[in-house]
Protein backbone atom coordinates (compact mmCIF):
# COMPACT_ATOMS: atom_id res chain seq x y z
CA UNK A 1 0.00 0.00 0.00
CA UNK A 2 1.11 3.29 -0.74
CA UNK A 3 1.16 6.13 1.97
CA UNK A 4 1.26 9.66 0.85
CA UNK A 5 4.20 11.97 1.94
CA UNK A 6 1.50 14.17 4.10
CA UNK A 7 0.70 10.70 5.82
CA UNK A 8 4.39 9.68 5.97
CA UNK A 9 5.47 13.14 7.33
CA UNK A 10 2.26 13.44 9.94
CA UNK A 11 3.19 10.10 11.06
CA UNK A 12 6.89 10.40 11.72
CA UNK A 13 5.86 13.42 13.83
CA UNK A 14 3.46 11.92 15.94
CA UNK A 15 0.34 13.72 14.68
CA UNK A 16 -2.77 12.93 12.38
CA UNK A 17 -2.66 14.84 9.33
CA UNK A 18 -4.50 18.53 9.75
CA UNK A 19 -7.44 18.59 7.62
CA UNK A 20 -7.35 21.18 4.97
CA UNK A 21 -9.74 24.17 5.53
CA UNK A 22 -10.91 27.16 3.06
CA UNK A 23 -9.01 30.37 3.94
CA UNK A 24 -9.74 33.92 4.96
CA UNK A 25 -9.45 34.88 0.93
CA UNK A 26 -11.69 32.17 -0.21
CA UNK A 27 -14.87 32.77 2.22
CA UNK A 28 -14.65 36.30 1.43
CA UNK A 29 -14.95 35.84 -2.12
CA UNK A 30 -17.46 33.37 -1.71
CA UNK A 31 -19.43 35.60 0.39
CA UNK A 32 -19.41 38.58 -1.60
CA UNK A 33 -20.62 36.39 -4.59
CA UNK A 34 -23.60 34.91 -2.49
CA UNK A 35 -24.63 37.86 -1.63
CA UNK A 36 -24.42 39.06 -5.16
CA UNK A 37 -26.23 35.94 -6.06
CA UNK A 38 -29.23 37.06 -3.25
CA UNK A 39 -29.86 40.00 -4.42
CA UNK A 40 -29.68 39.40 -7.81
CA UNK A 41 -32.03 36.55 -7.56
CA UNK A 42 -34.76 38.48 -5.69
CA UNK A 43 -34.83 41.26 -7.81
CA UNK A 44 -35.19 38.77 -10.60
CA UNK A 45 -38.21 36.87 -9.24
CA UNK A 46 -39.90 39.60 -7.04
CA UNK A 47 -38.18 43.05 -7.91
CA UNK A 48 -38.97 45.73 -5.67
CA UNK A 49 -39.95 48.18 -8.10
CA UNK A 50 -40.11 47.64 -12.11
CA UNK A 51 -36.62 48.12 -13.50
CA UNK A 52 -37.30 49.71 -16.84
CA UNK A 53 -40.26 52.02 -15.78
CA UNK A 54 -40.42 55.25 -13.48
CA UNK A 55 -41.39 54.46 -10.00
CA UNK A 56 -40.47 57.99 -8.53
CA UNK A 57 -39.37 61.54 -8.48
CA UNK A 58 -36.09 61.93 -11.04
CA UNK A 59 -32.89 61.88 -9.07
CA UNK A 60 -34.02 61.21 -6.05
CA UNK A 61 -31.85 60.73 -3.22
CA UNK A 62 -31.83 57.56 -0.61
CA UNK A 63 -35.22 57.49 1.05
CA UNK A 64 -37.68 54.60 2.57
CA UNK A 65 -39.17 54.01 -0.43
CA UNK A 66 -35.89 54.01 -2.59
CA UNK A 67 -32.84 52.50 -0.34
CA UNK A 68 -30.68 53.66 -3.20
CA UNK A 69 -32.52 56.68 -4.74
CA UNK A 70 -33.49 57.22 -7.95
CA UNK A 71 -31.57 57.35 -11.62
CA UNK A 72 -32.35 60.48 -13.95
CA UNK A 73 -35.64 58.68 -15.26
CA UNK A 74 -37.04 58.13 -11.57
CA UNK A 75 -36.08 54.48 -11.89
CA UNK A 76 -34.93 52.49 -8.83
CA UNK A 77 -31.49 52.62 -8.77
CA UNK A 78 -30.99 49.68 -6.02
CA UNK A 79 -33.46 47.11 -8.39
CA UNK A 80 -31.38 48.37 -11.39
CA UNK A 81 -27.66 47.80 -9.73
CA UNK A 82 -29.18 44.20 -8.48
CA UNK A 83 -29.58 43.08 -12.11
CA UNK A 84 -26.44 44.83 -13.58
CA UNK A 85 -24.43 42.55 -10.90
CA UNK A 86 -26.80 40.04 -12.26
CA UNK A 87 -25.52 40.72 -15.90
CA UNK A 88 -22.00 41.12 -15.22
CA UNK A 89 -21.97 37.94 -13.03
CA UNK A 90 -23.50 35.56 -16.01
CA UNK A 91 -20.80 36.65 -18.73
CA UNK A 92 -18.48 36.86 -16.82
CA UNK A 93 -19.22 32.89 -15.62
CA UNK A 94 -20.32 31.77 -18.58
CA UNK A 95 -17.20 33.36 -20.69
CA UNK A 96 -14.63 31.55 -18.25
CA UNK A 97 -16.57 28.87 -18.67
CA UNK A 98 -16.61 28.49 -22.47
CA UNK A 99 -12.85 29.23 -22.24
CA UNK A 100 -12.20 26.80 -19.82
CA UNK A 101 -13.90 23.86 -22.03
CA UNK A 102 -12.46 25.51 -25.17
CA UNK A 103 -8.91 25.63 -23.42
CA UNK A 104 -8.84 22.57 -21.69
CA UNK A 105 -9.72 20.27 -24.94
CA UNK A 106 -6.88 21.83 -26.71
CA UNK A 107 -4.25 22.11 -23.76
CA UNK A 108 -4.80 18.20 -22.87
CA UNK A 109 -4.67 17.17 -26.70
CA UNK A 110 -1.15 19.21 -27.30
CA UNK A 111 0.18 18.19 -23.94
CA UNK A 112 -0.57 14.54 -24.27
CA UNK A 113 0.05 13.75 -28.04
CA UNK A 114 2.80 16.46 -28.10
CA UNK A 115 5.07 16.72 -31.38
CA UNK A 116 3.82 18.65 -34.17
CA UNK A 117 0.11 18.53 -33.00
CA UNK A 118 1.51 20.43 -30.08
CA UNK A 119 3.67 22.84 -32.10
CA UNK A 120 0.59 23.69 -33.99
CA UNK A 121 -1.67 24.57 -31.40
CA UNK A 122 0.88 25.72 -29.19
CA UNK A 123 1.31 28.61 -32.55
CA UNK A 124 -2.27 29.57 -32.81
CA UNK A 125 -1.94 29.94 -29.06
CA UNK A 126 0.49 32.19 -29.54
CA UNK A 127 -1.39 34.14 -31.86
CA UNK A 128 -4.28 34.39 -30.09
CA UNK A 129 -2.60 35.82 -26.88
CA UNK A 130 -1.66 38.29 -29.03
CA UNK A 131 -4.77 39.64 -29.63
CA UNK A 132 -6.19 41.98 -27.49
CA UNK A 133 -9.53 41.24 -25.27
CA UNK A 134 -11.21 44.44 -26.57
CA UNK A 135 -10.73 44.60 -29.65
CA UNK A 136 -11.71 41.13 -30.83
CA UNK A 137 -15.01 41.77 -28.61
CA UNK A 138 -15.35 44.88 -30.81
CA UNK A 139 -14.94 42.88 -33.80
CA UNK A 140 -17.40 40.20 -32.96
CA UNK A 141 -19.76 42.70 -31.86
CA UNK A 142 -19.65 44.23 -35.38
CA UNK A 143 -19.44 41.07 -37.18
CA UNK A 144 -22.43 39.27 -34.78
CA UNK A 145 -24.12 42.16 -33.46
CA UNK A 146 -24.17 43.49 -29.45
CA UNK A 147 -25.24 41.86 -26.76
CA UNK A 148 -24.97 39.25 -24.04
CA UNK A 149 -24.64 36.41 -25.39
CA UNK A 150 -21.82 37.67 -28.32
CA UNK A 151 -20.03 39.10 -25.85
CA UNK A 152 -19.42 35.65 -23.89
CA UNK A 153 -18.91 33.69 -27.38
CA UNK A 154 -15.85 36.77 -27.84
CA UNK A 155 -14.43 36.83 -24.19
CA UNK A 156 -14.35 33.10 -24.15
CA UNK A 157 -12.75 32.62 -27.60
CA UNK A 158 -10.28 35.21 -26.45
CA UNK A 159 -9.20 33.42 -23.05
CA UNK A 160 -9.17 29.86 -24.56
CA UNK A 161 -5.56 29.78 -25.10
CA UNK A 162 -4.47 31.27 -21.55
CA UNK A 163 -6.44 28.00 -20.33
CA UNK A 164 -4.87 25.80 -22.91
CA UNK A 165 -1.49 27.14 -22.23
CA UNK A 166 -1.91 26.47 -18.67
CA UNK A 167 -3.33 22.95 -19.06
CA UNK A 168 -0.45 22.19 -20.99
CA UNK A 169 2.23 22.01 -18.87
CA UNK A 170 0.99 19.53 -16.23
CA UNK A 171 0.25 17.19 -18.70
CA UNK A 172 3.63 17.30 -20.13
CA UNK A 173 4.75 16.41 -16.38
CA UNK A 174 2.15 13.46 -16.22
CA UNK A 175 2.34 11.86 -19.33
CA UNK A 176 5.53 9.93 -18.79
CA UNK A 177 4.41 8.77 -15.07
CA UNK A 178 3.78 5.32 -14.43
CA UNK A 179 0.18 4.99 -14.11
CA UNK A 180 -0.47 6.64 -17.38
CA UNK A 181 2.44 4.71 -18.84
CA UNK A 182 0.80 1.41 -17.65
CA UNK A 183 -3.04 2.61 -19.30
CA UNK A 184 -1.49 3.13 -22.31
CA UNK A 185 0.45 0.19 -22.57
CA UNK A 186 -2.35 -1.76 -21.63
CA UNK A 187 -4.60 -0.68 -24.36
CA UNK A 188 -6.46 2.18 -23.28
CA UNK A 189 -7.49 4.61 -25.76
CA UNK A 190 -6.11 7.91 -25.72
CA UNK A 191 -9.28 10.07 -24.99
CA UNK A 192 -10.07 7.39 -22.30
CA UNK A 193 -6.72 8.13 -20.86
CA UNK A 194 -6.98 11.81 -21.11
CA UNK A 195 -10.34 11.72 -19.43
CA UNK A 196 -9.72 9.51 -16.52
CA UNK A 197 -6.01 9.40 -15.57
CA UNK A 198 -4.91 12.99 -16.71
CA UNK A 199 -8.06 15.33 -16.29
CA UNK A 200 -8.45 15.06 -12.42
CA UNK A 201 -4.97 15.26 -11.98
CA UNK A 202 -5.02 19.06 -13.41
CA UNK A 203 -8.03 20.68 -11.72
CA UNK A 204 -6.12 22.63 -9.38
CA UNK A 205 -4.85 24.75 -12.15
CA UNK A 206 -7.87 24.91 -13.83
CA UNK A 207 -9.86 26.18 -11.39
CA UNK A 208 -7.56 29.14 -10.11
CA UNK A 209 -7.68 29.56 -13.91
CA UNK A 210 -11.40 30.07 -13.79
CA UNK A 211 -11.86 32.23 -10.86
CA UNK A 212 -8.97 34.85 -12.77
CA UNK A 213 -10.20 34.92 -15.79
CA UNK A 214 -13.88 35.65 -14.24
CA UNK A 215 -12.18 38.28 -12.73
CA UNK A 216 -10.84 40.08 -15.75
CA UNK A 217 -13.83 39.53 -17.67
CA UNK A 218 -15.98 41.50 -15.19
CA UNK A 219 -13.67 44.52 -15.83
CA UNK A 220 -13.62 43.96 -19.98
CA UNK A 221 -17.64 43.95 -20.14
CA UNK A 222 -17.86 47.27 -18.21
CA UNK A 223 -15.24 48.67 -20.44
CA UNK A 224 -17.08 47.76 -23.60
CA UNK A 225 -20.24 48.46 -22.03
CA UNK A 226 -19.20 51.91 -21.29
CA UNK A 227 -18.30 52.72 -24.83
CA UNK A 228 -21.52 51.12 -25.55
CA UNK A 229 -20.25 47.58 -26.90
CA UNK A 230 -21.45 45.75 -24.72
CA UNK A 231 -25.29 44.83 -23.08
CA UNK A 232 -27.13 47.29 -24.33
CA UNK A 233 -30.31 49.17 -23.25
CA UNK A 234 -32.81 48.39 -21.76
CA UNK A 235 -31.01 45.71 -19.97
CA UNK A 236 -28.91 47.14 -17.14
CA UNK A 237 -25.54 47.39 -16.76
CA UNK A 238 -22.66 48.95 -14.57
CA UNK A 239 -20.29 50.39 -17.51
CA UNK A 240 -22.96 51.17 -19.09
CA UNK A 241 -25.07 53.48 -16.09
CA UNK A 242 -21.83 54.61 -15.34
CA UNK A 243 -21.73 56.02 -19.04
CA UNK A 244 -25.08 57.29 -18.86
CA UNK A 245 -24.86 59.06 -15.65
CA UNK A 246 -21.79 60.95 -15.57
CA UNK A 247 -23.50 64.47 -16.55
CA UNK A 248 -25.53 63.94 -13.34
CA UNK A 249 -22.02 63.00 -10.92
CA UNK A 250 -22.73 66.70 -9.59
CA UNK A 251 -26.55 66.50 -8.62
CA UNK A 252 -26.05 62.80 -8.04
CA UNK A 253 -22.93 61.05 -6.93
CA UNK A 254 -24.37 57.48 -6.01
CA UNK A 255 -25.15 57.17 -9.65
CA UNK A 256 -21.67 57.13 -10.58
CA UNK A 257 -20.19 55.53 -7.48
CA UNK A 258 -22.56 52.17 -6.95
CA UNK A 259 -21.42 51.10 -10.00
CA UNK A 260 -18.20 51.84 -9.74
CA UNK A 261 -18.53 49.64 -6.17
CA UNK A 262 -20.42 46.57 -7.95
CA UNK A 263 -17.62 46.65 -11.03
CA UNK A 264 -14.50 46.82 -7.85
CA UNK A 265 -16.77 44.24 -5.48
CA UNK A 266 -17.15 41.74 -8.35
CA UNK A 267 -14.01 41.58 -9.80
CA UNK A 268 -12.30 41.63 -6.39
CA UNK A 269 -14.62 38.29 -5.54
CA UNK A 270 -13.33 36.88 -8.21
CA UNK A 271 -9.95 37.31 -7.03
CA UNK A 272 -9.91 36.45 -3.91
CA UNK A 273 -11.96 33.20 -5.28
CA UNK A 274 -8.84 32.36 -7.31
CA UNK A 275 -6.09 32.91 -4.64
CA UNK A 276 -8.58 31.19 -1.47
CA UNK A 277 -8.56 28.57 -3.84
CA UNK A 278 -4.78 28.47 -4.87
CA UNK A 279 -3.98 28.54 -1.49
CA UNK A 280 -6.23 25.59 -0.64
CA UNK A 281 -5.18 23.41 -3.50
CA UNK A 282 -1.69 23.82 -3.28
CA UNK A 283 0.61 21.08 -2.08
CA UNK A 284 2.09 21.71 1.69
CA UNK A 285 5.62 22.19 1.92
CA UNK A 286 7.32 20.62 4.93
CA UNK A 287 8.08 22.44 8.36
CA UNK A 288 10.64 24.77 8.39
CA UNK A 289 12.90 23.17 11.02
CA UNK A 290 11.09 19.75 12.68
CA UNK A 291 8.42 17.75 11.96
CA UNK A 292 7.42 17.98 15.52
CA UNK A 293 7.58 20.12 18.21
CA UNK A 294 10.77 21.98 19.08
CA UNK A 295 12.70 19.69 21.78
CA UNK A 296 14.78 21.65 24.16
CA UNK A 297 18.51 20.96 23.90
CA UNK A 298 19.67 18.46 26.54
CA UNK A 299 22.31 19.42 28.88
CA UNK A 300 25.86 17.51 29.17
CA UNK A 301 25.40 14.08 29.63
CA UNK A 302 27.03 13.67 33.05
CA UNK A 303 26.35 16.48 35.42
CA UNK A 304 28.31 15.71 38.33
CA UNK A 305 31.48 15.20 36.02
CA UNK A 306 31.01 18.37 34.86
CA UNK A 307 30.87 20.34 38.09
CA UNK A 308 33.63 18.51 39.57
CA UNK A 309 36.17 19.57 36.92
CA UNK A 310 34.72 23.07 37.32
CA UNK A 311 35.44 23.21 40.43
CA UNK A 312 38.56 21.78 40.37
CA UNK A 313 39.95 24.20 37.57
CA UNK A 314 38.61 27.53 39.55
CA UNK A 315 40.57 26.05 42.48
CA UNK A 316 43.91 25.72 40.59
Amino acid sequence: MTVTRELALAKVAGKRPARRKFGPAFWSGAGILGVILILAGWMTVAPLYDPFVASGPALAPPSLDHILGTDNLGRDTFTRLALAARTSLIISGAAALLGAVIGTFFGLVAGYVGGWVDAVIMRVVDAVLALPAILVALVVGVVIGNGPWPLILALGLVFAPGFARVMRAPVIALRERDFVLAATLSGVRPARVIVEHLLPNVLTPLFVQFASVASQVVLIEAALSYLGQGVQAPEPSAGRMISEFTRFMQLQPLLIILPSLVIILLSAAWNLLADGMQDYLAPRREPAFSLGKRTKRRGPAHPDRTTTSTQHTRTE
